[in-house]
C-alpha cells in the first residue's frame, strides 16, 4: 500500500490512507507552505531581474535640452534593432588639465532647414535609426567620454559655458551593389564669445573611417560604426578649437 510520509516536529509520522482527517489536515498545511514558498521564489526572482535589467546610472553633467521630433513611421533602411553602439577615442591625445565647464546640449536638428549639410551634396533624409528623439543620448555619452579623456570636468553649476547645437545626425547608404556608408554629422558651438559649425560627412574607406570598402558587415553595424565615426570627428574638431581658445 502506498503511503505519504510528513516530516514535524523532528521525528517522522505515518498516515495511512484511511487516516483522511489527518491527512486533509496536513495536506492543507504543506499546501500553504508550498504556495508561500513559491509566492517568496516569484517575488525573489521579480526583484532580482529588475536589479538585472535596470540600465547602469551615468552620472553626466551634460545639460539635455531636447526638443520634440516627428519620428517617422518608418525607417528608410528599416528597423535596426540593439543595443550595440561603438565609442572611439580621439585620433589624436588633448590634455585640458582639468578644464572645468559647463556644457550644454541642444538638440536643434528639426530647427535647422537645409536639406543638407555644409560640407557634403548628400540629402538629409531624417529617416534612419537616428532621427529617434534618444539619439541625442548617444551624443552626450560621446561628449562625457571624450572631454573625461581629454581631461576636462563637466561641471553643471560651472560659469565657463560651451553650447553645443546638434544640427543634423544621420546615415545614408548610396549604391547598389558595392553600397557607400555615409556617417552625417553637424554640429554648432558657442565659446566664450566664439561661433562655430562643425560638419563631416565620413565614408567608409576614408582615413579615419572604422570600415573599409572590403569591410563586410550588415546594415546595421555599418550604419553605426560610421555614424559613430562622424561624431568622434565633430568632437575632436571641437576640441582643438577649444585648446586654441584656451591657450
Amino acid at each position: 500500500m502506498n503511503r505519504l510520509k510528513f516530516k514535524s516536529s523532528g521525528h517522522h509520522s505515518e498516515h495511512g490512507i484511511g487516516n483522511r482527517d489527518t491527512i486533509s489536515k496536513n495536506g492543507w498545511g504543506l499546501k500553504k507552505y508550498t504556495n508561500r514558498m513559491n509566492l517568496f521564489k516569484m517575488i525573489t526572482a521579480f526583484f532580482v531581474a529588475m536589479l538585472l535589467w535596470l540600465p547602469t546610472p551615468v552620472h553626466s553633467q551634460v545639460v539635455v535640452i531636447p526638443i520634440v521630433i516627428p519620428v517617422p513611421h518608418i525607417y528608410e533602411y528599416g528597423y535596426l534593432p540593439g543595443k550595440k553602439f561603438p565609442f572611439y577615442s580621439t585620433i589624436e591625445k588633448y590634455d585640458f588639465n582639468n578644464l572645468v565647464m559647463k556644457v550644454e546640449l541642444i538638440d536643434d536638428r528639426f530647427n535647422f532647414k537645409p536639406n543638407k549639410t555644409d560640407c557634403s551634396d548628400i540629402q538629409i533624409s531624417n529617416n534612419s535609426e537616428f532621427a529617434q528623439e534618444k539619439s541625442i543620448m548617444v551624443l552626450k555619452t560621446y561628449i562625457d567620454t571624450l572631454f573625461k579623456q581629454s581631461n576636462i570636468i563637466i561641471d553643471s553649476l560651472a560659469d565657463n559655458t560651451l553650447k553645443i547645437f546638434l544640427e543634423v545626425l544621420d546615415v545614408r547608404l548610396l549604391g547598389f551593389g558595392q553600397v557607400a556608408v555615409h556617417g552625417l554629422c553637424q554640429m554648432k558651438i558657442e565659446y566664450q564669445g566664439f561661433e562655430q559649425t562643425y560638419c563631416i560627412d565620413i565614408e567608409d574607406g576614408d582615413k579615419h573611417a572604422p570600415l573599409s570598402k572590403r569591410s563586410f558587415v550588415t546594415r546595421k553595424t555599418a550604419s553605426r560604426y560610421m555614424l559613430s565615426a562622424a561624431i568622434r570627428e565633430v568632437i575632436e574638431k571641437i576640441l582643438i578649437d577649444i585648446e586654441i581658445a584656451e591657450k
